[in-house]
């Protein structure tokens, strides 16, 4: 299993955990850093062996050729550092009508592309919201929240992949502690080829115990 750190930041330089081997980054505030901040995230990935998830929202809406600049600067920044490239709604549901138009231009820019891509879950979806993404990309893996998810992830045909995003019924978790902790590493434990993101406020602090 490799353990991603979410919502990567410049503040996270000096706060980083040995136990991530993978971080994901929100590929258009990336674009906007400072070129000197650039520079040293792609000297710091290659010095610690570190690969990149690039997070593309379709809640913007786009057209097809934003999102081949969006994908082609990504490859030139990461090059072989690039994991995957975490595809997310940005809402709760997937089967908006909304995100059925923004998917509509993103799909046509990666037609014919070979491209590594993981479809993250939103907060409300289910496999019936997911239907349309998985009829259009069959064996593309799908990102579920560890907690809120799990009922779904035996009726989930793809291959999965985790995120821990701190959602709760009553509140948000900032720390999951000892007992919720071994529980997920339980259930990790069904998916050793899989990738889980730490995406909840604690997520640095916490990282070894999931490790």
């Amino acid at each position: 299993m490799k353990l991603a750190l979410g919502k990567f930041s410049i503040e996270n330089f000096s706060r980083f955990s040995k136990s991530f081997t993978a971080v994901e980054i929100d590929l258009s505030i990336y674009l906007k850093w400072d070129e000197r901040d650039r520079r040293r995230f792609r000297a710091w990935i290659q010095k610690k062996q570190i690969q990149v998830i690039p997070k593309i929202s379709l809640r913007i809406q786009r057209i097809e050729e934003e999102y081949l600049d969006l994908i082609s600067a990504a490859r030139d920044e990461f090059a072989d550092r690039l994991l995957f490239f975490l595809i997310t709604s940005g809402r709760k549901r997937f089967d908006s009508d909304y995100e059925r138009n923004s998917f509509g231009a993103f799909r046509s820019a990666v037609r014919g592309e070979s491209l590594p891509l993981c479809f993250e879950w939103g907060e409300e979806d289910t496999p019936l919201t997911i239907k349309g993404i998985s009829g259009d990309y069959p064996s593309v893996p799908m990102m579920l929240d560890l907690d809120y998810h799990w009922k779904w992830s035996s009726k989930v045909t793809h291959p999965l992949n985790f995120k821990i995003h701190g959602w709760h019924p009553e509140r948000w978790m900032r720390r999951y502690g000892e007992t919720l902790i071994a529980k997920f590493k339980k259930r990790m434990k069904a998916f050793p080829d899989s990738i889980l993101i730490l995406a909840h406020s604690g997520r640095i602090e916490e990282a070894p115990e999931f490790r």
